[in-house]
C-alpha cells in the first residue's frame, strides 16, 4: 500500500486510485483523464486481472500510459504482448540495464522508454520510528523466509538454506534464536515490524529468481512433473526442465527487507551479494559467506555492541534516511519520466474528474443499464449524458432538454448529474421533470449556488415511481450540457413480483404433489377441494 499511495502523497501530478479485477467500472470514462498508470498488483497479461475489453478500452485511450512489472521473471512474452498492444508510452520494472534488453526487447516495444526501480523504499514511518537500543532486544536473530516455487531457479533456494544453516550454527554457539521458512509461522503487517525491532539482527539474501520464464513453459512442466510426482526434488526438476536456463539471466534485486531491517536499526546478516549496488559489506551489513565458513567473524560482531552498532548506524544514516530510496525518490523519477516523454499528440483529459465525484462513484459504483439486474434492489444506474437523446415533442427553444428513458418503472429517490465544465462554470440553476407514462408527475427546480460540477440531488424523502425523466438544462446548452446522470432506482413492484413469484412456486409444487398423489386418495379428496371453491368463490 505504500507503493501505491506514494503517487497521491509525493506526485506534482493529482492522481486517482482504482482497485480493479477483471472489468473496467462502466461508470469509469478514461478521456477524462492525461495518463494512466499500471500497478505491478496488475497482471496485463490475465483476463481476471484485465479483461480482453478493458484491454481494448486501455489501447484506445489516447493519453500517457506507464506500466510497473515487479515479477519481472515470468509471463515475460505474454506480459510484453499486452503491454505492446495497450499501447503503453514508459516502463518501470525491476530488471537492472544489463539485462533490460534481454528481458524487454526493444523491437517488441519500439519508443518505449524503460526505467529501473526497486522492489521496495524505505518506508518513511519505520525511519520516525522509536525502537529498542541493539543490547535491549531479547533476541540474537529473527528470520522469516518461505520455500519458493523450483521452477524460479536455484537462486530461490538461499532464501530458506540461510535459515536452515544459520539455525544449525545457531544451536552450537548458544544463540537466541526465532528462525522459521513455514508458511504458518509468516508474520505480516504491525507484528513483523514488533518482531523486527526485538531482533539484534536478522538474515537476509537477495530477492529475485535465477530463470526468466518467457514462454511460461518452464512454470507449466515443472508443476505438471510435481502433481504427478509430488516428492520430486529440485536437482531432478532442474536436471528435466531448466538446466540450461538457470542462472542465465539473473534476475537478483535488493529485497524491501533491507530497506526495512535499516530503518528499524536491526543489523543485517545478509549472504554476499550485489544488493542492486545500494548495500556494501561491513559498512552497512555483516557479510556471510554461503557455506557460513565465516561464521566466527560474524558471532564477533554479533556478540560486540560497539561494533554491531557502528554497522547499523551506517546503514541508518546512510540508507534509511538518505532520500534516494524513499518513495518519494522513486515518484520523482515517474513524474520526469511523463513530463520528457510527454508528446502534443497525446490526448489531454476533458472534464476531469473531482476527488469528490471519484471517490463516490467507486463507492457506489454505478452500472450502465445493460447491466442492470432483473430484480433492481436500490441500484445506481449510469447514463452517458452526451449520448442521450434530446427529449422528442418539446417545443425548441433556448434551452435543451435531455431525456433519460428508463426502460421500465423505477422508484427513484436521488439523482447525481456531472456538468460538462469544458468552456463555462456549472449552471446555478436548472429544471428536472418525472414522468410515467408519457404524463408529468412532478417537477423540480434545483439550485447550484457554489456551481458544483459534481452535484447530488435528492428529488424528496420518499421514491417516486417513474420511466422518464427531463433534464432541462440553462439556456447556453450547447456549451454546458450534462455530462453523466446517475439515478438510484429500485423496482417499486419488487414486493408484489416477489409474492406473486412464490405464489406461482407453491401451486406449481402443490400440482407436482397432486400429480404424485395416488388416484384412490385423489378421490377421497376431490369433495373437500370442491367445497372450498364454492366457499373461495
Amino acid at each position: 500500500m505504500d507503493h501505491i499511495f506514494a503517487f497521491q502523497k509525493y506526485s506534482a501530478n493529482d492522481y486517482f486510485v482504482l482497485s480493479i479485477l477483471g472489468e473496467l467500472p462502466d461508470w469509469l470514462d478514461l478521456t477524462r483523464f492525461d495518463a494512466l498508470v499500471f500497478h505491478y498488483s496488475l497482471i496485463a497479461a490475465y483476463d481476471n486481472y484485465i479483461s480482453p475489453a478493458g484491454r481494448l478500452r486501455i489501447r484506445e485511450f489516447g493519453g500517457f500510459k506507464a506500466a510497473f512489472v515487479q515479477d519481472d521473471y515470468r509471463w515475460i512474452d505474454d506480459t510484453v504482448n499486452a503491454f505492446a498492444y495497450m499501447g503503453i508510452h514508459a516502463l518501470f520494472p525491476l530488471a537492472g540495464p544489463e539485462i533490460m534488453s534481454q528481458v524487454y526487447c526493444p523491437e517488441k516495444l519500439p519508443g518505449v522508454r524503460r526505467e529501473t526501480v526497486l522492489a521496495g523504499y524505505v518506508p518513511q514511518e519505520l525511519v520516525n520510528k522509536s525502537v529498542r537500543p541493539y543490547s535491549a532486544r531479547m533476541l540474537d536473530v529473527g528470520y522469516r523466509a518461505r520455500k519458493l516455487p523450483a521452477w524460479m531457479g536455484s537462486h530461490t533456494l538461499q532464501k530458506w538454506q540461510i535459515g536452515q544453516n544459520f539455525l544449525r550454527d545457531a544451536q552450537r554457539y548458544g544463540l537466541k534464536v526465532d528462525i522459521s521458512w513455514a508458511e504458518e509461522d509468516r508474520i505480516y503487517g504491525d507484528d513483523w515490524i514488533q518482531f523486527l525491532t526485538n531482533c539484534r539482527a536478522t538474515l537476509g539474501t537477495e530477492s529475485g529468481a535465477s530463470i526468466c520464464d518467457f514462454s511460461g513453459d518452464i512454470q507449466r512442466n515443472v508443476e505438471a512433473h510435481q502433481k504427478q510426482f509430488p516428492e520430486a526434488d529440485f536437482d531432478t526438476l532442474r536436471e528435466l526442465y531448466f538446466k540450461s536456463d538457470d542462472c542465465k539471466i539473473m534476475m537478483n534485486v535488493i529485497s524491501p527487507r533491507c530497506f526495512e531491517a535499516a530503518a528499524l536499526r536491526t543489523l543485517m546478516i545478509l549472504y554476499e551479494g550485489k544488493y542492486s549496488g545500494i548495500l556494501v559489506p561491513w559498512r552497512h551489513y555483516v557479510p556471510l559467506k554461503r557455506d557460513h565458513s565465516n561464521m566466527e567473524e560474524v558471532l564477533r560482531i554479533l556478540r560486540s555492541p560497539e561494533e554491531a552498532e557502528k554497522i547499523v548506524s551506517q546503514a541508518y544514516e546512510e540508507i534509511a534516511k538518505n532520500e534516494k530510496y524513499s518513495y518519494k525518490a522513486m515518484i520523482q523519477l515517474v513524474d520526469r519520466v511523463m513530463k520528457e516523454e510527454w508528446s502534443p499528440s497525446l490526448g489531454l483529459a476533458q472534464n476531469s474528474y473531482s476527488h469528490q465525484e471519484f471517490n463516490w462513484l467507486k463507492e457506489h459504483s454505478p452500472c450502465v443499464p445493460e447491466h442492470v439486474t432483473n430484480a433492481l434492489h436500490e441500484q445506481w444506474i449510469y447514463f452517458d449524458a452526451r449520448r442521450l437523446p434530446f427529449a422528442a415533442g418539446i417545443k425548441p427553444g433556448p434551452s435543451a432538454v435531455k431525456e433519460v428513458s428508463l426502460s421500465r418503472t423505477v422508484a427513484v429517490k436521488t439523482i447525481a448529474i456531472r456538468w460538462n465544465t469544458d468552456s463555462v462554470n456549472p449552471p446555478e440553476e436548472y429544471r428536472i421533470k418525472g414522468l410515467r407514462k408519457g404524463k408529468n408527475v412532478k417537477r423540480w427546480s434545483i439550485v447550484n449556488p457554489d456551481g458544483r460540477a459534481f452535484q447530488l440531488i435528492q428529488l424528496q424523502s420518499s421514491a417516486i415511481a417513474l420511466d422518464t425523466i427531463h433534464v432541462w438544462s440553462p439556456e447556453n446548452a450547447k456549451s454546458n450540457s450534462a455530462l453523466a446522470l446517475i439515478i438510484q432506482g429500485a423496482d417499486p413492484y419488487i414486493t408484489s413480483r416477489w409474492i406473486k413469484r412464490s405464489i406461482s412456486s407453491f401451486i406449481s409444487l402443490l400440482g407436482f404433489v397432486w400429480r404424485a398423489t395416488p388416484e384412490r386418495v385423489r378421490c377421497a379428496l376431490r369433495p373437500t377441494i370442491h367445497r372450498i371453491r364454492r366457499v373461495s368463490s
